[in-house]
């Protein structure tokens, strides 16, 4: 698990522009915490990390697989490839996340629509309003590795929505591994994301009835 990086900026001097104010151009920069790169994304470093990922040796999601019904559904296999990459070196576990489970989770949500209607969540990878609060809390419960600087709009921009859905599986992971005591299996893992894992309701399997659909079709 990726530790929590935090730094205490200790006070010191920092040249500013001279001034009648400030004839010295120096002034005191107070004691302040830094979280360090590499324990959050931004925007830019997003854009930066994606366009310059090594992918030759990456996992993809299958494709052809889908297009017949969903004819975007191949289009975001680099996006879908290079975070799920990203986040199984983050977060090593016993079992690495499937590109093929985002994949059919992002199919079973939007069937690879941008933004289809939701009042309840937002974009290709329909991530509720509360999860995009969670993602971006310096204190919440992904705050050893957290987004910063997005607004709800964003959500609408594959490119920065499916890292976020996938930093959220690997949290739904996590606590489905606390829950059995063992490493989850793919529907375990989407499950926990729908907060269903522990259902004893007959909505189990009709909330996985979709993502099984399509999950299934990816591994033919």
């Amino acid at each position: 698990m990726a530790k929590k990086k935090v730094t205490t900026v200790k006070e010191h001097l920092r040249k500013v522009p001279v001034s009648k104010k400030n004839p010295a151009g120096m002034t005191i920069v107070d004691k302040h915490p830094r979280r360090l790169k590499g324990t959050y994304l931004d925007a830019k470093e997003i854009d930066e990390t994606f366009k310059n990922y090594y992918k030759k040796k990456i996992v993809y999601p299958s494709s052809n697989k889908l297009v017949k019904d969903y004819p975007d559904s191949d289009k975001y296999d680099d996006l879908i490839a290079v975070w799920t990459d990203y986040f199984n070196n983050k977060f090593p576990s016993e079992s690495l996340l499937d590109p093929d489970v985002v994949k059919a989770l992002i199919g079973s949500e939007s069937d690879f629509r941008l933004d289809p209607f939701n009042p309840l969540a937002i974009g290709i990878a329909q991530i509720t309003k509360e999860t995009f609060k969670a993602l971006q809390d310096p204190k919440g419960e992904v705050k050893e590795f957290i987004f910063t600087k997005f607004a709800q709009k964003d959500l609408k921009e594959p490119i920065y929505a499916i890292p976020m859905a996938i930093r959220w599986l690997f949290r739904k992971k996590r606590l489905a591994r606390g829950k059995l005591g063992r490493e989850p299996n793919s529907e375990e893992i989407i499950l926990e994301y729908k907060g269903l894992l522990r259902s004893t309701t007959g909505y189990k399997d009709r909330a996985l009835k979709k993502f099984r659909e399509t999950y299934d079709k990816l591994k033919k």
